[in-house]
């Protein structure tokens, strides 16, 4: 099946940029936020992560939102971001040798992720630390739901994706570790796989290698 494929779509969050979920919790109670350290869903954001994260509100707004649902005013935006940047934690370098070993092949590489404008950028941040280079020359695209304003796993932004790229899903493989994510790919004709959250996928493209 993968020597069909001419194109690979990664999820960003759990896929390629490692998420700490215990982490984030722990870390918007250190900031006095047990509230917000409830709202956080790694792969189907909620309440005022949707609304950032779907490009209605701004992250100045979203970290207004955020005081005042644990009335704690005091909190800066500086303290939130930190917490964020304990979310998004690392990235495996052993990933994106995979994708260069992929577009050496041909393969198109693009990424579809639920995020906000504050968390691309720290993406962009550890893939930089981790390799010396922009996020950017990995892929061939990369579409976020806050500038798209659609959330995975709503068809429509795989469908905006697809006219965006001129990508043609069954030649398309789409790896996400959210199921609702990678269900809705599969019914849109793609091919998925589903790691566990910050699970290697490597694996799947070594006998297409050799």
């Amino acid at each position: 099946m993968l020597k069909a494929i001419k194109n690979v779509v990664f999820d960003l969050g759990g896929v390629i940029c490692d998420l700490e979920v215990e982490r984030v919790v722990e870390a918007f109670r250190e900031i006095g936020m047990p509230k917000m350290a409830a709202l956080m869903d790694p792969c189907y954001p909620a309440e005022v992560n949707e609304r950032m994260e779907s490009g209605q509100i701004s992250w100045e707004e979203a970290c207004d939102e955020m005081r005042h649902i644990d009335n704690r005013p005091e909190v800066s935006n500086a303290q939130i971001e930190w917490v964020y940047r304990e979310f998004l934690s690392r990235v495996d370098r052993s990933k994106l040798a995979t994708i260069d070993r992929l577009r050496a092949r041909g393969i198109r590489t693009y990424v579809l992720s639920n995020t906000n404008p504050t968390a691309i950028e720290i993406v962009r941040d550890r893939v930089r630390e981790a390799t010396g280079r922009a996020l950017e020359s990995y892929f061939d695209g990369i579409f976020l739901s806050y500038q798209l304003k659609i959330l995975k796993p709503s068809p429509a932004i795989f469908e905006k994706m697809i006219a965006l790229s001129g990508m043609n899903p069954q030649e398309t493989l789409f790896i996400d570790d959210g199921s609702r994510n990678a269900d809705t790919a599969h019914k849109l004709g793609f091919a998925v796989y589903c790691p566990p959250t910050n699970g290697a996928w490597q694996q799947i493209f070594e006998e297409t290698e050799n």
